[in-house]
């Protein structure tokens, strides 16, 4: 049976945990009045009576006495949805994000990443959803409740946190910030008790490993095309292999982001190998007579033992600067990939990579693609966008866990081939902060929404 969008208002009477709604909404949802019937909200159950509003026929108004909403913890009224499943009514869906570093104060409970939260939680308008912050310390495991921080209009219409107690989730979206915050024992443990007692979907979880990514991904033979030439553990020989094949290689941290420790190395015509980098005094270039002193220069500085070497790729060039894309896909609600977003990311100045804090510049991929190929512009972004598509397919799969959002780093080089460089699981959101992608801003944070129904079965 479909769920049912309805407006939820609370009815000040405590003798009775009841559930009133008009006659032709109990014949939508197969109820005869007083009818005892379950009643569930996320992880918690009650036994309720149903009753027939007397005063509507019709409508899509519901009432709850004040005794089941203290019983069911429901944390607000508004907009949600009704779910008939055999014997059980679901009101819902509960979508909790999980995260770390959430403190119990106002006006900026999430700290420097309030502003972040406070966005993705407004896609929740007009969707009829309970969605809301908490941090793995925020869950109350005896009781199945969580105290967690709502985003609510107050009566002036204004968003504000409001933080309310409320039963586990439907469905929890993983926005653990880093590596860091992910080993704490906090957050393992939450995970754990997570899969074993709830048996609930968590989408997203962890951190993507660029070797593992490379490693499952490679022998694809639907994808394979798309994926530069990797390997594990930098050593000399293997340099020297690389170097003398493509020229042009790049060495990278295994669990990097954001550009962060990526050296290219590139064999010049002239028979003398330069090494790029950005350093705390900038975009910095060296030049050296041999690959090994170059090596040993790169060796020097980084532990290797946490690097992989990839193959170079000649990127096509916008103003005489290389560009990548970051495609941004999502779930919906029908389970399908799409793109929210297709951003190009333009290397600064002697930038060893096109990321916006090494000098970057970020321009709408349709934009940029009607620029370089016009007549061809259709073409070239049904290219890319069918290959993140296969792409994220071959992750989710190899992945064995839902997805619902992925960051891929792509690009086309001066022959036409499309590469992905590296995929991300918590995607960063900075590619939305230009002026005309705002729109695609507010599609990528109302599919989280919607893919969260999708897995909560609402």
């Amino acid at each position: 049976m479909e769920s049912l969008l309805v407006r939820l208002r609370f009815l000040n009477y405590s003798q009775v945990a009841g559930i009133i709604m008009p006659l032709q909404m109990l014949q939508q949802l197969q109820l005869r009045p007083r009818q005892q019937i379950v009643i569930t909200l996320g992880k918690k159950e009650v036994t309720t009576t149903v009753f027939q509003d007397k005063q509507n026929i019709e409508g899509n108004i519901v009432k709850i006495t004040s005794l089941l909403k203290k019983q069911l913890n429901i944390p607000h009224g508004g907009l949600i949805h009704l779910k008939k499943e055999e014997e059980t009514l679901r009101i819902g869906p509960s979508i909790g994000i999980v995260t770390t570093g959430v403190r119990q104060s106002v006006p900026s409970p999430m700290g420097n990443r309030t502003s972040f939260f406070h966005k993705l939680l407004t896609a929740q308008k007009g969707k009829g959803v309970f969605y809301y912050i908490f941090s793995p310390t925020d869950v109350d495991w005896d009781r199945q409740e969580v105290d967690a921080w709502f985003l609510r209009p107050d009566k002036q219409g204004n968003y504000v946190w409001k933080r309310m107690s409320t039963p586990l989730p439907d469905v929890v979206y993983d926005r653990i910030p880093s590596r860091a915050a992910e080993r704490l024992d906090s957050v393992q443990q939450f995970k754990l008790k997570w899969v074993a007692e709830t048996k609930l979907p968590l989408f997203n979880d962890g951190f993507f490993d660029k070797w593992n990514i490379y490693r499952l991904l490679y022998p694809n033979l639907e994808v394979q095309e798309h994926i530069p030439e990797t390997h594990i553990l930098p050593t000399l020989e293997k340099v020297k292999m690389m170097i003398r094949k493509y020229r042009m290689i790049y060495l990278k941290p295994k669990n990097g982001s954001l550009g962060y420790g990526i050296v290219k190395l590139t064999r010049k015509l002239d028979k003398g190998y330069e090494v790029s980098y950005h350093s705390n005094i900038g975009n910095t270039k060296r030049t050296f007579k041999t690959v090994s002193a170059a090596f040993s220069h790169i060796a020097r500085t980084r532990k290797l033992g946490s690097y992989l070497i990839q193959r170079g790729i000649n990127l096509c060039t916008y103003q005489n600067r290389p560009f990548d894309f970051r495609v941004h896909l999502h779930k919906n609600q029908e389970n399908a990939w799409v793109v929210s977003c297709m951003a190009a990311k333009v290397a600064g100045t002697g930038s060893v990579t096109t990321h916006v804090r090494t000098g970057g510049t970020v321009i709408p991929g349709e934009e940029l693609l009607q620029y370089l190929f016009g007549q061809q512009k259709e073409l070239v972004s049904r290219r890319i966008r069918d290959a993140a598509f296969r792409l994220a397919t071959a992750i989710e799969e190899a992945n064995q866990a839902p997805l619902g959002e992925l960051g891929l780093d792509m690009g086309i080089d001066t022959h036409g081939q499309v590469w992905m460089f590296e995929a991300n699981s918590k995607p960063g959101r900075s590619i939305f902060k230009h002026s005309r992608l705002k729109e695609a801003d507010n599609f990528s944070r109302t599919l989280i929404v919607d893919y969260s129904r999708y897995l909560a079965n609402f």
